[in-house]
């Protein structure tokens, strides 16, 4: 006999002596398979709550940048330009807190004032008056024991109440820097109000090419009505002190010429 046939034959006859139980067993009524405990992931827990953190922090980080952009914008948003002329030229941009938004100088002297390792932006109109006050007096723009220091300012911004803040904020300080170190100054102002629209943008224009300040040139062009032998060209570069000196002369021989005397009639 063959061995393979001789080991089917007893593979077959070990199957049909032993008798198959599980099937009896699995359908007794006392049996049963044990639940299996689950064990808890603890790494899938701290998983998932990592997620959660990180993607709490993203929407944070979102958040607090929306903020500060929105702040940085509002910050940025130009509520009212001040002008500030000595023979130095200086323009001043400011938000709805009055402080700076950029500081330029108008003319070259204007560069003189600007201190380079300063940081204008964020400071208080206040602050920035006493720096380029002091710069001022230092190089020599503002003497002493005189009284034709003059500093012309000018404001504009299209809300009539923070022009008028502004103005008078400016006065104050001038005036208390001025007080500190017994300098003497006159604080004037270039009524424009009477502008028409073109006059006005034709003025900002030319004060662009000729690098002036709008109310400088103004007072310039005051000068030149009076006196047509003069030109821009030709007092743009003095001081606000020396063009208010020609004009006051320009508007005496004006009031000494015979028939311009005020008097009975001659309102």
């Amino acid at each position: 006999m063959k061995k393979s046939n001789f080991e089917e034959r007893i593979n077959t006859s070990f199957k049909a002596e032993t008798p198959d139980i599980l099937d009896k067993i699995k359908s007794s009524n006392q049996f049963y398979v044990p639940e299996k405990h689950k064990k808890y992931d603890f790494g899938r827990f701290f998983n998932k709550r990592m997620s959660y953190s990180l993607a709490s922090v993203f929407v944070l980080a979102i958040v607090l940048f929306s903020i500060l952009s929105s702040r940085t914008s509002l910050d940025s948003v130009v509520a009212s330009t001040v002008t500030i002329d000595i023979n130095p030229s200086i323009e001043i941009t400011l938000n709805e807190d009055d402080e700076v938004i950029n500081i330029s100088a108008i003319n070259a002297d204007g560069e003189l004032l600007i201190d380079r390792d300063i940081k204008f932006k964020g400071l208080s109109l206040d602050r920035t008056i006493e720096i380029i006050l002091a710069e001022a007096i230092k190089r020599g723009y503002i003497i002493d024991d005189t009284d034709d220091n003059i500093i012309l300012i000018d404001v504009s911004s299209n809300k009539a109440y923070v022009k008028e803040r502004v103005e008078k904020a400016l006065e104050i300080k001038i005036t208390s820097e001025m007080v500190k170190v017994a300098k003497k100054i006159q604080i004037r102002r270039e009524n424009m109000q009477e502008l028409t629209d073109d006059e006005q943008k034709d003025l900002e224009d030319k004060s662009i090419v000729y690098k002036l300040s709008v109310a400088k040139l103004y007072l310039i062009n005051r000068i030149i009505n009076e006196d047509n032998t003069y030109t821009i060209d030709s007092l743009r570069t003095k001081s606000v002190r020396e063009l208010y000196s020609i004009m006051n002369s320009l508007l005496n021989e004006e009031n000494s010429t015979p028939g311009n005397n005020s008097g009975s009639g001659n309102n």
